[in-house]
């Protein structure tokens, strides 16, 4: 998805990329010693029973310390051979008594993550005040492989070798290092129950032109730039599932200034459509897309205070306090 609809910048850690279609083979023992009475800590030689066995990782530290009460930010100690690991290797560090997380599924969690070469934190939800939502199947190969079957409530350790992370071509400006092994802890919390918000209904003076499926061809007028409230068409109403509050959606999209009439963003542009979790992406989308169905396409207009408001991302071209108006196309809703 194109960071212009998210809510914030993506989690560079959590972007998918071509490099993850790497993979990492082989095994060691697990130690089977009893977790401390907070589940918070974990050392060297030291992995609670109880995190799940699989195939597809080892169960261990890879020698690195945890420290710090579960919900709250931990603090990460490596050890000098955490750097070297060569196959994922996960600890649940607290056993968690909610929902399993599914293969491929959407979860919600607070996590850290801290390069093994550089000993530095890359990325914190906690720093950013909040839970991440997304799904599996959109992450590093390290997620997809040592998420699933933890549990909410829990905690889990992640190290990950650097072929099912970045390998050797990490985000720009993400400072992970080409290769690096990368660990994380994460906190897997219950996935917030979404709400929908007020709409009305109209145009609020778009014209839309071109077939469902196609590209649009959108003009903005006077009414449009002085929208107050988020505004709704169902252009062509889709005949295969209803898009649920909150769910994962792959679409087709046009985004149009509503000051400016310029497209500053488009997935037809791009060669694909998007796939996202709505619980990511601007409020005017959180609101405004569920109810549609799969094969449909609707007219959003989009007031600036459910978009970005006074302060749209840098090189966006989109200007502070502008109304958005996007046509979107549902391709497919689990």
């Amino acid at each position: 998805m194109n960071h212009r609809l998210a809510r914030s910048v993506a989690p560079a850690a959590l972007v998918a990329v071509a490099a993850l279609a790497l993979t990492a083979c082989g095994s060691s023992s697990p130690s089977s010693s009893s977790a401390s009475a907070s589940g918070s800590t974990a050392t060297t030689s030291d992995c609670p029973a109880g995190t799940p066995s699989s195939s597809d990782y080892t169960v261990g530290t890879a020698g690195v310390t945890v420290t710090g009460a579960l919900s709250a930010k931990p603090t990460v100690k490596l050890g000098s051979d955490t750097p070297k690991a060569t196959v994922l290797t996960v600890c649940d560090l607290t056993v968690g008594t909610g929902a399993a997380a599914a293969a491929g599924g959407t979860v919600s969690a607070q996590y850290l993550g801290v390069g093994a070469a550089s000993g530095k934190e890359f990325d914190s939800s906690w720093s950013r005040g909040k839970p991440a939502t997304f799904p599996l199947a959109n992450v590093i190969e390290g997620w997809q492989k040592g998420i699933p079957g933890m549990k909410e409530g829990g905690r889990r350790l992640l190290v990950i070798p650097g072929a099912q992370a970045y390998g050797a071509n990490p985000p720009s400006g993400s400072g992970i290092q080409a290769d690096e092994t990368l660990v994380f802890v994460v906190d897997l919390v219950p996935t917030p129950v979404p709400t929908v918000g007020p709409h009305v209904t109209g145009t609020a003076g778009v014209t839309v032109t071109g077939e469902a499926g196609k590209v649009p061809v959108v003009k903005v007028s006077a009414e449009t730039a002085k929208v107050s409230a988020l505004t709704l068409s169902d252009l062509t109403v889709g005949t295969g599932a209803e898009v649920k509050p909150g769910a994962t959606v792959t679409a087709h999209y046009v985004g149009v200034g509503g000051l400016t009439g310029k497209v500053f963003d488009s997935s037809w542009k791009a060669g694909q459509p998007a796939q996202f979790p709505l619980a990511n992406v601007i409020q005017g989308w959180q609101d405004g897309i569920p109810g549609m169905k799969v094969g449909g396409r609707r007219l959003l207009v989009i007031p600036a205070a459910q978009a970005y408001g006074a302060n749209p991302p840098s090189g966006s071209g989109i200007e502070a306090n502008e109304p958005l108006v996007f046509v979107v196309d549902i391709v497919s809703s689990p």
